[in-house]
């Protein structure tokens, strides 16, 4: 904080806060101050304490800051008093309008210490140069539509035009920090959306996961429900059979006349029978595990594993790194669909395996070319009753499925194949980039 002599300083404020922020100010830097309320108390303090220097408010009433350096430079008593004027204003006409008063400088709010002791210092120093420069006639200026006459001296007006300057400077300077700032805090608050955009997204993904997961279990518990009542009815009614056919074969070989026909109905019976333990034991496992991604090539080649090669011919269309994301039972549909094909198709030779898109969202088709389905059974194979005695699993497969929102529709025609369409929900297929 820079020392001088000492000064006696005249502040004219009529905000007592403001008056007493400057008084504190200068006094710690060793100068006298005298506060006056407004205006009028200013002219009457400079006649009593004659004051070194002026800093007045701009706005005040009745008399404003403008007024009361008017009147101090029009007297040739006090004329020769600097007077710096304090504001908030700062634009070109307010420059303009300080000159033709007579200000000798200005400080513009808010300020500090340092910055308010630089403009005394230079306003004195320029004030006893100018004392002995001779005023010439009025300088006439337009601006704005409006007239000016400037009287003050070649200093004031250099004092004034630095101090203009001077204020920009200071003024672009803070601008840049806080554009710097401002850019840091955008920078900032860019990666925290960035963040919490992430976060919501990992969020809104463990939230599909654990609906899934909730989804998975109560479809699994009611599987286990479903399918003890259907395995105990069904074996009941099937064993029953078996028993009464066995015993009329039996009864027949006491009498001398036996039965073919009975063991042949026995002998179907029994293999129905073992047909939905199979089913059921390959599917009835609890699905604890997470589902994965999968890639769907290897699934569809585990699958083909099960039957004798040469027996049909397979067509894959499915591009490389295509994954699903599913439980690992899925395979156990492509491996019904291919068994239903080969053993119900009559006349299959072929199967093929390829994927269209359906409004945007990839569709898995799988077609074969033996007898297709009737149009009256088409919703009727996903149902337990045709799917048992006809020895098909695919009610099994659609529960399988739906665990994890697939869904599985038959659209092929009768008499030229099936064509079962497996629809995955968005976001749990991924093809190509997006598989990796």
């Amino acid at each position: 904080m820079p020392r001088t002599s000492t000064q006696k300083i005249l502040v004219v404020e009529d905000n007592r806060t403001q008056a007493e922020s400057l008084r504190y100010i200068l006094e710690k830097g060793g100068h006298e101050v005298v506060i006056a309320a407004d205006g009028q108390e200013g002219l009457e303090s400079i006649e009593k304490q004659h004051p070194d220097i002026v800093l007045t408010d701009v706005i005040m009433s009745p008399m404003d800051g403008y007024e009361l350096c008017r009147r101090i430079k029009e007297n040739p008593a006090t004329r020769s008093i600097p007077v710096i004027l304090v504001t908030y204003l700062y634009n070109p006409s307010d420059v303009i309008k300080a000159l033709e008063y007579g200000a000798d400088n200005f400080i513009i709010k808010p300020y500090d210490a340092d910055w308010i002791y630089s403009r005394i210092i230079g306003t004195l120093e320029s004030a006893k140069q100018a004392q002995t420069e001779v005023i010439s006639d009025p300088l006439a200026v337009s601006f704005s539509n409006h007239k000016y006459e400037i009287r003050s001296g070649r200093m004031q007006i250099l004092n004034i035009l630095l101090s203009t300057y001077e204020t920009a400077i200071k003024n672009n300077c803070e601008l840049q920090v806080a554009d710097e700032r401002l850019h840091y805090l955008n920078a900032q608050l860019q990666k925290a959306v960035s963040d919490l955009k992430q976060a919501n997204e990992e969020l809104h993904n463990k939230n599909i996961e654990r609906g899934r997961l909730e989804t998975a279990l109560v479809r699994s518990n009611k599987k286990f429900q479903y399918m003890g009542s259907i395995i105990h009815h069904i074996l009941l009614t099937q064993l029953s059979s078996i028993y009464h056919n066995m015993e009329k074969a039996s009864f027949g070989q006491k009498e001398g006349q036996v039965e073919p026909g009975y063991f042949k109905k026995a002998y179907g019976m029994v293999e129905k029978a073992l047909n939905i333990v199979r089913i059921t034991c390959e599917t009835l496992d609890p699905v604890v595990q997470s589902p994965a991604w999968i890639d769907l090539r290897d699934l569809i080649h585990n699958a083909l594993r099960e039957i004798p090669a040469g027996l049909v011919r397979v067509d894959c269309r499915i591009p490389e790194s295509v994954k699903v994301n599913a439980y690992p039972l899925i395979e156990k549909v492509f491996a019904e669909l291919i068994d239903n094909s080969v053993r119900h198709g009559k006349k299959t030779t072929k199967i093929r395996f390829s994927i269209e898109n359906h409004e945007d969202v990839p569709v898995l088709i799988y077609e074969d070319d033996g007898v297709g389905i009737p149009v009256q059974d088409k919703k009727e194979i996903f149902s337990h009753e045709y799917g048992l005695s006809a020895s098909h699993g695919l009610f099994l497969s659609e529960e399988i499925l739906a665990v994890t929102g697939i869904t599985i529709s038959e659209t092929g025609m009768p008499g030229e194949g099936v064509r079962f369409e497996i629809q995955f929900p968005r976001g749990s297929i991924r093809i190509g980039s997006d598989a990796a």
